[in-house]
């Protein structure tokens, strides 16, 4: 950063009884080191604009099941919301023998990971196949909502909509966050 706002920094932290002309004449010995950290923190920063999800697809499943309160109760931002229900829906596909998840049992957040990381791995190797790299949240949404418009994904998800009648997920979310393929 600039020396004026080294100078009020210190000011602040040093203001027990010490001049601001002992201040602003002397060089803080650290200052060098607070212009790095600036700079590489600004370096660092994500544009203004963007909104795309960091985490990987076995994160956000996670965060969906298993953090409290959960996401489709309280989250009051309806963007990562929305974005969080649609990569967790896209990802049901890709758990062959479905899943059951009781949030009574003490194995839930266990159970939770590991079907998370199961579909993360499912999910990497189609991209694999397709010759896709992404990874993060939100260009793994994006790549699917592409592949679900071209019909790349009906097979899986005729497969997914056999498992739901059969009752292969049990999926504690409530009914309105997971019927993104269940209507035809």
């Amino acid at each position: 950063m600039n020396r004026a706002l080294t100078d009020r920094v210190n000011l602040l932290e040093h203001a027990d009884g010490v001049s601001q002309a002992d201040i602003s004449s002397t060089p803080p010995a650290n200052a060098s080191q607070t212009r790095e950290v600036y700079s590489e923190s600004s370096t660092k920063s994500k544009t203004c604009g963007s909104k795309a999800l960091p985490k990987g697809p076995a994160a956000i499943w996670f965060e969906w099941y298993a953090k409290t309160p959960r996401l489709w109760d309280v989250c009051g931002d309806r963007q990562k919301k929305s974005a969080y229900k649609q990569t967790v829906n896209y990802m049901k596909l890709f758990l062959p023998n479905g899943f059951h998840l009781d949030p009574s049992t003490a194995t839930y957040c266990d159970q939770v990971l590991r079907f998370g990381q199961e579909t993360e791995a499912n999910l990497l190797k189609c991209f694999q196949v397709q010759g896709t790299k992404r990874k993060s949240g939100s260009s793994v949404q994006k790549q699917l909502r592409k592949y679900y418009h071209e019909g790349k994904l009906n097979g899986l998800i005729e497969a997914y909509r056999a498992r739901v009648a059969t009752e292969g997920i049990v999926d504690p979310a409530p009914r309105e966050t997971q019927d993104l393929f269940t209507r035809k």
